[in-house]
Parts: structure tokens; sequence; C-alpha cells
């Protein structure tokens, strides 16, 4: 390695430096304002995409308040295509209309496909929580209890142990489901959740 001793020396050293790979720095910062230019039109489109699959969800989502078999058929046909938050939506919305029907293994189904698409922790929960709902009104208690595994969000604690309550309880588990109940009533949950867990916690003790 060369050591430049002078001012002089130093500044021949830089100049030598550009002449001989200026070009290449030139092409190096093309490159880079290119990739900046591309992220910034790639974010662009990603929100256009997002602002326009939001408007189709809201249009499908009126449609299938129709109850009409085209409907339903669109925005099944949605669901299956989206992968992001309102794919995510799209089977809850169809999971609820199937509990409406009393189409509880269509409803398992749509909410199966919920909780594998959802990325974010809370959308994930709540799929999950009713996904155990309608698993337990099947008398499939182990899978709901399973499911309730996949509970991580902080927020949604005290609704689940409400449901693991329902889930033993129903499995003749009256000790289980007092420990369940009195849990949830220790963790922040909305008062008129509390209220009817005290009620069920009380037809234990009947």
């Amino acid at each position: 390695m060369e050591v430049y001793t002078t001012e002089t020396e130093q500044v021949d050293a830089i100049k030598r430096f550009f002449v001989t790979n200026g070009k290449y720095l030139a092409v190096g910062l093309v490159l880079g304002v290119g990739a900046l230019i591309g992220w910034r039109y790639w974010q662009t489109h990603q929100t256009n995409q997002l602002y326009e699959t939001a408007v189709t969800f809201e249009t499908l989502n009126k449609s299938l308040a129709s109850d009409s078999k085209a409907g339903i058929a669109a925005v099944e046909k949605f669901a299956n295509e989206t992968n992001n938050i309102y794919g995510v939506m799209a089977e809850l919305e169809l999971a609820k209309h199937a509990v409406g029907q009393n189409e509880l293994p269509q409803a398992e189904k749509s909410l199966l496909a919920a909780s594998g698409k959802a990325k974010d922790e809370n959308m994930q929960s709540l799929s999950s929580l009713r996904l155990a709902r309608v698993q337990l009104a099947e008398d499939k208690t182990d899978a709901a209890l399973k499911t309730l595994e996949q509970v991580k969000g902080k927020g949604w604690l005290s609704v689940s142990e409400e449901i693991r309550g329902d889930i033993l309880a129903k499995k003749g588990d009256i000790a289980g489901a007092r420990a369940a109940y009195s849990k949830g009533l220790d963790l922040d949950g909305p008062p008129a959740m509390k209220d009817l867990v005290k009620i069920k916690l009380n037809n234990l003790s009947n």
C-alpha cells in the first residue's frame, strides 16, 4: 500500500482515483438513483393497489348482504385471490354469513383460511377465536382447544379464556372451566364480557 506524505500527493492520488474509477462511480450513482425511483414507484403502486382492493372489498361485502349466490361466489373468488388483510376480512365475512345460515362446516373452512392468511397478530387472534367458537358449536372440543393456542395478542387473552372455559365445561371438566373463567376475569377485558363470565362461573357452582 502506498503511503502519501504530502497534501499534494494525496490530492494527486484522489484525482487519479476518479480518473480511473469515475465511470464506475457514475454507473453506481445512476443505479442508486434508479433503485430509489424504483422503490418509490413500487411503494406508490402498492398503495394504489391496496386502495383498489379496499374499494373492491367494500363493494363485494355489500353484495354478500343480499344473500345472492352470485354475490357469495364473487366474495369467495375475491377471498381466494387476495392474500392481504382484505382477503382475511373477506374470509371473516364469509364465515359470518355461513354461521347465519347455520352452515358451520363452511364457516370453519373460511375461518381456517383467514387464520392461515393473517399476518397481523390481532387479525390472527380474531380469526382463531371465531374459529374456536365455531369448532365448539360443532362439538370439536379438542380442535377448538388447539385453535386457542394460536391466540397471542394480549388484548384477546380474556376472550380466549372465556371460550376455553366454555369448551372445558362442555367436556365436563368443571375444575378446568372454573380455572379458565377465573383467569379470564383477572385479565383486561370488556366489562360486559366479564359480567357474562361471572354468570357462567356462578352457574358452574350450581
